[in-house]
């Protein structure tokens, strides 16, 4: 058992950091795409934390705007499009098609969180899309119920996972105004979304600059 986890503890850190990673790029991108999203997030966190602190993990049910973004941000661009490959246990039959045993099924994940029935305009970065009366809407799907997998090979790791981009979103809000660079003309430097293909997928580098806000230099010189 302990040769075990050995083995496999490097494997599960190692896909949990590349997962991470990924959806904080994807949020990174999405907010220097949509100012007004990060305007909305800072106004939030400002009537709920106040600048005389950072933010914490129990801050989280009184911040449903920023829960919604992290929402967002893990049905815009689907870390893994087509999640993880299942292996039938039994013949099965799905609207007239047989399934045998053993064959592979891959859900398509990217069309699941881009299915314009469920999210309208789903192209669009829109985090209000989860939001009704201030509050998280439940009738809207969960996007983490796609993005995490399904079954017995949903990701182990997932409220770790979640917890963590958590903490990543709403500490780089609170602290940063992320924005494009500019060119000579003044004007910004905006490319088009571009996203790397195989089976865990990345923004395609871009580059963008970290301002820091003025009501969170005090706390960070100290």
């Amino acid at each position: 058992m302990v040769e075990e986890i050995r083995q496999y503890c490097p494997w599960s850190y190692l896909a949990g950091a590349d997962t991470v990673i990924s959806s904080i790029s994807s949020f990174i991108l999405a907010m220097m795409h949509y100012p007004e999203v990060q305007e909305k997030a800072y106004a939030e966190l400002m009537d709920v934390i106040g600048p005389g602190r950072f933010p914490q993990f129990s801050d989280r049910e009184s911040l449903p705007y920023i829960d919604a973004i992290m929402k967002e941000s893990l049905r815009w661009q689907p870390v893994l499009p087509l999640g993880i490959g299942h292996s039938t246990t039994e013949d099965s039959e799905y609207e007239g098609c047989l399934i045998p045993k053993g064959s592979i099924v891959m859900a398509n994940t990217w069309a699941i969180l881009h299915n314009p029935e469920e999210y309208p305009d789903p192209d669009k970065f829109f985090p209000d899309r989860f939001m009704k009366d201030g509050k998280i809407n439940s009738a809207v799907r969960d996007s983490s119920t796609a993005s995490f997998g399904y079954g017995r090979r949903i990701c182990p790791g997932r409220h770790f996972a979640d917890n963590t981009l958590f903490m990543s979103v709403v500490s780089i809000l609170y602290t940063y105004s992320i924005r494009p660079l500019t060119g000579p003309d003044g004007k910004p430097i905006l490319k088009e979304v571009k996203m790397t293909s195989g089976s865990l997928s990345f923004p395609v580098p871009f580059d963008c600059q970290f301002e820091p806000h003025p009501s969170v230099i005090p706390l960070l010189r100290d």
